[in-house]
């Protein structure tokens, strides 16, 4: 009987929260579940009695009394509860029943709970439910249950000694154990039917009964599913994950449990879509704010996603919807940051979070893009200062020896871990490299042709050929080393005659740094 939750039994599902008994209006009372009217209007009468001698609580100390006595107040709404018929059966069927309705002042175990005698009450209905009495275990379930969701409501404020997890869990599992059973047996729900009919209120039918043995599955889902979520947000992920998984193994076939995860997410995700509303409004009054607004929004919605992802495991649809929308957001964001402020760091660092919330395949391709193009302007910014060193090295006055030197302790050194960040071969490292070899093969020509400084020469122009990536540069270089050597070769050759026929080398480079055109013409080799 797999159902969706509606509103078909909304005062048992709203009802079923970790408040499931702090509030129950028997708890607070102190009263009976069978408790006539006059015994209910004498409860409203000893209430206004102590207010009007200076207030205190008329509730007694029966068994499983709340540890925080009940204010004036509380007892009071509780017992306005108790003439809404709905809600009355709820808490009635969340608390513990007589062997008949209407017997419980001849009830011992009933008597003794009243009289706050625990043991003596609990070992009554344990021999009952051994004897097969449906009403004994309907109140076992009951107690373990309260147990339970006591632990629970003390657990969201608090550590609890390891030691006692196995007993906390062993109360949900004892609970349902029952739950189960019961769910599927008649008796109770005759029961209960009977019980409607005692109290002969048109507003309250036998449908009634029918409808809360449809939702009760998905009422107890509810409440694990918010114990799920307030461990959660308190960082206790552990129980968190415990819960929601007790949801999953408990009531298999009966229970909605996607549905129940998404009626108490739901607020949750109003929060997410209040936040993006905001953030973003306040991004596009200050753009130069966004990064900061981005990465406040990334830490505000990663819990609420980690909740999402915990409640619906593998299944991200659940979340693609809501999520992609905080990562187009962040994106939205970032790069009105990154347009005002040039900052390429931080928006490669945000956007990079922020795909870890996007599950749309457009939306991932959005980002992946800007990525990539904030990765490209970083690696720009990262050859900056090594072309800005270069091109001053070029354009000085020093002699091509000093130049040499220069781009020998100033550059190279940096070339390996540029080459690293930029890729060893992509088309920048490419263009890194051969703009390197082209000012040396400058240098080269210049030391050899006007200062006749072979050494720097030959050292400028060998440095040029290992830098060199491209083909075509490569193949320049390597003709200007094959020059360079003809022309050592037929120095040595050459009389000392100024008369003697003299040679002329003249190279030209391709175009060089910062898109202006290095051309380099050669003196005369001889004079």
């Amino acid at each position: 009987m797999n159902t969706s939750i509606n509103n078909e039994c909304a005062a048992l599902i709203e009802a079923c929260t970790l408040t499931l008994y702090q509030k129950n209006i028997f708890r607070v009372t102190g009263l009976p579940v069978d408790a006539t009217s006059k015994e209910v209007s004498r409860q409203a009468q000893k209430l206004q009695m102590l207010e009007e001698m200076g207030g205190g609580t008329a509730g007694s100390q029966p068994a499983f009394a709340l540890s925080v006595p009940p204010t004036t107040d509380e007892i009071r709404s509780a017992l306005a509860r108790m003439k809404e018929p709905e809600h009355r059966i709820v808490d009635e069927f969340f608390w513990y029943w007589p062997d008949e309705f209407g017997s419980s002042k001849s009830d011992p175990a009933i008597q003794a709970m009243l009289a706050g005698n625990t043991e003596c009450a609990v070992r009554l209905w344990r021999d009952r439910e051994k004897g097969g009495s449906h009403v004994a275990q309907h109140n076992i379930a009951v107690m373990y249950h309260m147990f339970a969701v006591d632990w629970s409501n003390y657990h969201v404020s608090y550590d609890i000694d390891r030691n006692l997890d196995n007993q906390i869990k062993g109360y949900w599992k004892k609970s349902f154990d029952r739950w189960e059973a019961l769910i599927e047996r008649d008796e109770i729900w005759d029961i209960l039917k009977a019980r409607i009919r005692s109290l002969d209120d048109d507003a309250l039918t036998t449908g009634f009964a029918r409808r809360m043995l449809k939702q009760l599955p998905n009422a107890l889902d509810r409440v694990n599913a918010e114990a799920a979520l307030q461990l959660a947000e308190k960082g206790r992920i552990d129980w968190a994950k415990f819960h929601v998984d007790f949801m999953r193994e408990t009531n298999p076939g009966l229970d909605d449990v996607d549905s129940t995860a998404e009626m108490v997410l739901k607020p949750t995700k109003r929060r997410v879509e209040q936040s993006l509303s905001a953030f973003k409004s306040q991004s596009d009054k200050d753009p130069k704010k966004g990064a900061e607004l981005a990465r406040q929004l990334l830490d505000q919605c990663r819990p609420m996603m980690d909740l999402f992802d915990l409640f619906h495991g593998n299944e991200a649809h659940q979340r693609t919807d809501l999520f992609d929308q905080v990562a187009d957001t962040i994106l939205q964001m970032v790069v009105a940051h990154q347009r005002s402020t040039d900052d390429n760091k931080t928006f490669v660092e945000l956007l990079q979070r922020a795909l870890g919330f996007a599950s749309g395949a457009h939306i991932r391709e959005k980002i992946i893009k800007n990525i990539s193009i904030g990765e490209g302007n970083l690696k720009h910014e990262l050859l900056a200062p090594i072309f800005k060193t270069l091109s001053s090295i070029q354009n000085s006055t020093d002699s091509p020896k000093e130049k040499y030197e220069a781009i020998t302790e100033k550059i190279i050194p940096k070339l390996p871990e540029a080459s690293s960040k930029i890729g060893a071969n992509s088309d920048m490292c490419t263009n890194l490299m051969d703009s390197v070899a082209l000012v040396l093969r400058g240098i080269s020509v210049e030391a050899n042709n006007l200062n006749s400084d072979i050494f720097t020469a030959n050292g400028a122009i060998q440095l040029a050929l290992k830098l060199a990536k491209s083909a075509e540069l490569r193949n320049r270089i390597s003709v200007d080393i094959s020059q360079l050597d003809a022309n050592a070769r037929a120095r040595t050759n050459i009389p000392n005659s100024r008369s003697s026929s003299s040679g002329c080398l003249v190279l030209f480079l391709i175009p060089g740094l910062a898109g202006a055109s290095i051309i380099y013409s050669l003196a005369k080799f001889f004079s």
